[in-house]
């Protein structure tokens, strides 16, 4: 529709490649058990403002993260692949490869559906040398002949 193509899901060596970042507008604070407490603070859209003179909507939503979260929260520094995260992840906790690449994944899906993170991917180059790089943006729509 609209003359946009959907991106193409990422290949498996893309997205272990990949590097998630945390989303800025993220607050996060601390309990006195050292635990990560997210608040993400709601899009301030008209339709929300209006709408919030006629029912409750709430300025954010918080997120309470356990040992776990904490842990693979406090490595998301901009510059930990998803790779990294996961073989880190393993042996502290002393998991397979395997089971720790299902936890941290889907942890890190479910951080990134309620956008408190994003995920950065960075390509190679392409075998033709010249730069990589999945194509983002608009097209220029093309008129159909009827």
């Amino acid at each position: 529709m609209f003359g946009l193509k959907k991106p193409q899901p990422l290949t498996k060596e893309q997205s272990r490649k990949a590097v998630p970042v945390k989303n800025e507008s993220v607050e996060e604070t601390r309990t006195a058990t050292g635990e990560v407490v997210l608040y993400l603070p709601r899009k301030e859209a008209w339709w929300i403002k209006v709408l919030s003179k006629v029912l409750y909507i709430p300025k954010g939503r918080k997120v309470a993260l356990d040992e776990l979260g904490t842990t693979v929260w406090d490595w998301l520094d901009g510059q930990m692949n998803v790779e990294q995260v996961i073989k880190k992840f393993a042996e502290k906790y002393r998991l397979s490869k395997r089971e720790a690449e299902l936890s941290v994944v889907a942890y890190l899906r479910t951080l990134a559906k309620r956008s408190l993170i994003g995920i950065a991917v960075f390509d190679a180059p392409a075998p033709d040398g010249k730069a990589g790089g999945r194509k983002h943006g608009n097209k220029k729509n093309k008129k159909k002949k009827r």
